[in-house]
């Protein structure tokens, strides 16, 4: 068996792997698999691990996790790390919420895997917050303890607390079709909202490609803006983000090069007290260009878990 680490990121249509080296701290052998069903997905696993011989992987996946399972939400499968490890004879198979790899990836990147959207503190050894608004609204908190990293993987998107606020922001009375924050943001939350306001099923990629030229579209992206950079002041507030908060995900790539983006800079440090609106203006914001980000996030766990144990 080789000494370097398997790693996985399992999306709702495809795979991706890697084999990872922690004192290099590389990855070679990048591939990316569709996955059609569940079968594919452990046929796949067990096919690769057999080619690379590793004794132990890690793997991400979007879903809670809890007890090194995953219930994985964007499809139908259970991912037991002890399962899979005693099934293919390796040392170690540990199972991963996909924000929490994103999380741990923050520690290991440069300059140049970073854009920065506002200006302020960036401090990857402090407290950061990494979040992202795709087909759900996935959010992390990185905190050190001891000098010691560890990530904190939430379920941000499945809460109620701030549906009031948006349901204004977005002036929709529809509470049946909008439950959780992710109805609202995220890639599945701008398509349902233009479909609440228009009656017509349109794709996040076209509402967002439309902006400026479509008002109910520019309507939608400009709140959306207006309505993250409110909930991240709460956030980064609410867990003294000095190190700074990360964007991840296709959506905020593509808004960041929009001029709707202004508004998040503008709005961000709106606070009655001057001091609280001092320490939102001294925080940054960032976008992660770094490809294949989970996997570099699992072999960074991969890396620091043997401090955590």
């Amino acid at each position: 068996m080789s000494s370097k680490t398997l790693l996985i990121d399992l999306g709702g249509t495809n795979l991706r792997s890697g084999i990872g080296d922690s004192q290099s701290f590389t990855i070679s052998d990048i591939n990316k698999l569709p996955i059609n069903s569940n079968e594919d997905f452990f046929e796949a696993l067990s096919s690769i691990n057999t080619a690379a011989r590793c004794d132990e992987i890690v793997i991400s996946a979007a879903g809670p996790c809890e007890k090194n399972e995953i219930l994985m939400t964007n499809r139908d499968l259970r991912i037991s790390g002890k399962d899979l490890k005693n099934t293919l004879g390796v040392s170690a198979c540990h199972v991963l919420n996909d924000w929490e790899s994103i999380g741990y990836s923050l520690p290991s990147m440069s300059a140049t895997d970073i854009q920065t959207l506002k200006e302020g503190n960036l401090d990857l050894q402090d407290t950061c917050l990494a979040i992202g608004p795709g087909t759900g609204l996935g959010f992390s908190v990185l905190r050190f303890v001891k000098n010691t990293p560890y990530v904190y993987a939430t379920e941000l998107g499945n809460t109620k607390s701030f549906n009031e606020f948006f349901s204004k922001l977005f002036e929709v009375t529809n509470s049946k079709n909008f439950l959780v924050l992710e109805d609202f943001l995220s890639g599945s939350g701008l398509k349902k909202l233009y479909l609440e306001k228009s009656g017509k099923n349109v794709s996040p990629e076209e509402i967002v490609q439309v902006y400026g030229e479509d008002d109910l579209a520019t309507f939608i992206i400009d709140n959306f803006v207006i309505g993250l950079s409110a909930l991240l002041a709460d956030l980064a507030l609410t867990f003294n983000a000095k190190g700074g908060i990360f964007f991840a995900g296709s959506i905020m790539r593509t808004i960041s090069n929009m001029n709707a983006i202004e508004m998040l800079k503008e709005n961000f440090h709106n606070h009655h007290s001057k001091a609280h609106s001092n320490i939102l203006k001294n925080i940054s914001i960032n976008l992660i260009n770094k490809e294949h980000t989970p996997l570099y996030g699992n072999l960074n766990y991969s890396a620091i878990r043997r401090s955590h144990e």
